[in-house]
């Protein structure tokens, strides 16, 4: 059995001082519940002082940066300390690898509410992405299959960008810059990565279906075919739209300010 790299003795103790206020035991469905009175709160406190949608910003630093260490450890420590492979040992009913792996779905459902009212406000791909992602996490946070999806919340990290893409203070040279950063960690993590972890796990699953059985009801499966290719339909939808703002940008037809994916 391979040993534990640094790295991974690193994250896993500062995952060992969130075990240590019980969160392997915590009620997910509290975790939510929690979530969404602290992003709510949050919203009606600070709203979008300067130009910032707060409560999707600190939501997207903790799950897409949970996601990004719960996929290093499935990387790099799930067979020293397990002696399988991630995604195979949670298909085969092993438990989430640790507790973060466990409650950052949990998170996300909470935070589904904010995404469901700014999609009033945004339009109807963003009301259909709130209203998925509270559906999707909900099944999994409720089958206890929490463990499966955290990876797929990776596509989180551009939405940090995304965030404070128009806030107040930004000069029109630190616009340009985040703007160029938030499509490159788009098609990274949207485009590129969340599809091929997509496709990693409904693979797994596949080939381990009669294993997975015997801890988890066989709809899941299917769950996470159709909500998979929901969101990546919907990523490719607003990567298109970005495609047509750059070219817009760079032929001028459109000034530096970015403006809303629903806008065309």
């Amino acid at each position: 059995m391979s040993e534990l790299n640094y790295t991974s003795k690193v994250l896993l103790s500062a995952i060992a001082h969130l075990d240590s206020y019980g969160a392997q035991e915590w009620s997910l469905r509290a975790v939510t519940a929690t979530s969404a009175a602290i992003f709510i709160g949050m919203r009606m406190a600070i709203g979008h002082k300067y130009n910032i949608d707060w409560d999707a910003f600190v939501h997207a630093i903790i799950s897409g940066f949970g996601s990004a260490v719960c996929i290093y450890l499935n990387m790099y420590a799930a067979v020293a300390m397990n002696g399988i492979s991630e995604p195979l040992a949670s298909v085969q009913c092993n438990g989430p690898l640790t507790s973060l792996h466990r409650i950052i779905p949990a998170i996300t459902q909470g935070y589904a509410i904010c995404d469901i009212i700014n999609g009033f406000r945004l339009g109807p791909a963003f009301l259909a992405h709130g209203f998925a992602t509270f559906t999707v996490a909900a099944i999994f946070n409720e089958v206890g299959g929490s463990h499966l999806i955290t990876p797929l919340l990776l596509m989180e990290i551009s939405t940090i960008v995304l965030a404070v893409l128009r806030s107040s203070f930004f000069t029109p040279t630190h616009q340009l810059i985040t703007q160029a950063s938030f499509f490159l960690l788009f098609v990274i993590t949207r485009i590129l990565l969340c599809p091929m972890l997509h496709y990693d796990l409904v693979s797994t699953m596949y080939e381990m279906n009669h294993k997975m059985e015997e801890c988890f009801p066989k709809y899941i499966f299917y769950v996470l075919v159709v909500f998979g290719i929901f969101f990546n339909g919907l990523n490719l939808f607003w990567f298109i739209k970005l495609i047509k703002k750059v070219k817009r940008k760079l032929t001028k037809e459109e000034d530096m300010e970015m403006k809303d994916l629903n806008e065309e």
